[in-house]
């Protein structure tokens, strides 16, 4: 990036929004690949994220899957 460009930051969302945004990507990654296939990395490239924020909002994978499947 040059010195010229200016880059706009994200609007940073609430714990609230965040958790929900994971329980929608880890929903949709659950559906397409499974359980097993499914990575906490995954999830937190999708969402933009880094890892130890998922682990924070579910505890890890085991976490995320049982808030989705009690939904």
């Amino acid at each position: 990036m040059s010195s010229g460009e200016h880059r706009t930051p994200r609007p940073r969302m609430t714990g609230t929004q965040r958790r929900q945004q994971l329980i929608e990507i880890g929903r949709a990654l659950f559906a397409e690949r499974g359980y097993d296939a499914t990575s906490i990395e995954e999830i937190a490239q999708r969402a933009q994220v880094s890892k130890p924020v998922v682990y924070e909002h579910f505890g890890g994978k085991e976490g995320l899957y049982a808030v989705v499947v009690d939904r």
